[in-house]
């Protein structure tokens, strides 16, 4: 900041947090006018966030907004489970064309496995069709490439929904690198924690195959990296990487197909019973007869192909350059960043689930250049899933609830440039070099 233009750095912090959590109240009570007509809404690709998060969620808090119209999912028994789940009156398909051209649906939901999401963005985005994904938008630069392409020519922006965004602590990191109360930022250090429990679920389900999920460094990383460029306000350009299967797969002394016919649950760490989960059980259990699908599938496949630690070195067209790793098999979840910066550091450490007791979620501490002393920065602690990120977005998306321009609904480039980082790094482990962007895709 200039001398002239700079403020009191405990004001500043102080109105930080009361911004970031007077915000989500705005959101929640101070919406869009709404028309009197529900928009028409419908999913492809029914199983847990579909009925959870973009089912009953909406179901319940955007009646007068939103009409279900359809759901759809290659197995037939899942579809109608979720239909029951999410408590909706509408049609179910196994024919994504058919729901379509039946239906006619104004806003699309896409749930499915990731590796898919481009089939379904490209076909509604061409039908007009106001199009939501899940992240990570897709799993490959190719894919990536198509769906620019689409929402190009057809101009109809996407959506992808980074809920990590919008939770009012992670606006305030945004808040504070961009102050420059550190001065410019230089590198970043960032090093994220999936537990025993969190980490092992990603190797029991599709997503322990690169063909389904990318790896995690796609579909898990793919938050990590949306949330490392929109607080640095750049976009990656180079990525060199590491990464082995040093704990799931085939490092396992014993497997079987899944846990709950397994011999071996007295001795595994990772036993998992499902049965204890009635929606889970009628989701996937009770449609595995369709497709042969288990959601409790053993972490010690033969077939896992993805690694569960990472670690890569990523550059950025302003110059900063971020230190970043992922493990997968941790005893406790959460992560670590550190913003270094020409005035100063900012440390923040996050706790999500640790087998120790903490008084506060996250701390974060600002030490400036030569002063010799560091300073504690208040955080707001919004509860609901993804430090309440998810109830904001919902509410940006279906509601129209006014937010600062740099929380404006991310669009298909800032989908693409989170899963380029990690198809990027992906590459780079299997070519053994540094990747550029450039070799990836056209923007």
């Amino acid at each position: 900041m200039s001398e002239n233009n700079s403020i009191n750095r405990r004001d500043f912090v102080k109105s930080a947090a009361v911004a970031g959590a007077g915000l989500l109240m705005a959101n929640s009570l101070n919406v869009a006018a709404q028309t009197s007509a529900k928009k028409r809404y419908a999913i492809i690709g029914t199983g847990h966030r579909a009925t959870s998060m973009w089912g009953v969620q909406i179901a319940e808090k955007f009646k007068n907004e939103i009409e279900f119209v359809g759901l759809c999912d290659k197995n037939s028994k899942r579809v109608e489970a979720a239909k029951q789940l999410i408590g909706v009156d509408c049609p179910t398909f196994t024919n994504f064309d058919e729901m379509l051209a039946k239906v006619k649906p104004e806003i699309l939901m896409v749930t499915t496995v990731d590796s898919t999401h481009h089939q379904f963005i490209t076909k509604a985005l061409a039908k007009g069709i106001k199009v939501i994904t899940e992240k990570p938008m897709v799993t490959e630069a190719n894919q990536a490439q198509a769906v620019l392409d689409a929402e190009k020519k057809y101009n109809n922006p996407l959506i992808v929904t980074f809920n990590y965004r919008y939770a009012p602590k992670h606006e305030k990191i945004k808040q504070i690198v961009s102050s420059g109360e550190i001065g410019e930022v230089t590198s970043v250090d960032f090093a994220w924690y999936l537990d025993t429990s969190h980490g092992a679920d990603y190797f029991r389900r599709w997503h322990r195959l690169k063909s389904g999920g990318g790896s995690l460094w796609v579909h898990k990383a793919t938050h990590h990296f949306d949330l490392a460029n929109w607080w640095l306000n750049s976009d990656p350009t180079e990525v060199t990487a590491y990464g082995k299967l040093n704990v799931y797969g085939k490092n396992g002394a014993f497997r079987s197909t899944n846990c709950r016919p397994c011999p071996h649950k007295e001795k595994c760490p990772f036993y998992w019973d499902m049965t204890k989960d009635a929606r889970l059980m009628k989701l996937y259990a009770e449609a595995e007869s369709v497709d042969g699908y288990t959601r409790d599938g053993c972490v010690f496949k033969e077939d896992v192909d993805i690694y569960d630690t990472m670690s890569a070195i990523v550059k950025y067209s302003n110059g900063v350059s971020m230190n970043y790793s992922l493990n997968a098999a941790m005893p406790y979840e959460g992560y670590q960043i550190s913003f270094n910066g020409t005035k100063g550091r900012l440390d923040i450490r996050d706790y999500e689930r640790q087998p120790w007791e903490v008084k506060e979620v996250q701390e974060v501490y600002l030490t400036k250049n030569f002063t010799k002393k560091r300073e504690k920065l208040e955080m707001p602690n919004i509860r609901g899933a993804h430090y309440g990120g998810d109830n904001r977005l919902q509410e940006v998306i279906f509601r129209n609830a006014e937010v600062p321009d740099y929380l404006k609904l991310p669009s298909a480039r800032a989908g693409a440039m989170s899963c380029l980082t990690g198809i990027a790094a992906r590459t780079s482990i299997e070519q053994n070099r540094p990747v550029k962007f450039s070799e990836l895709i056209k923007l």
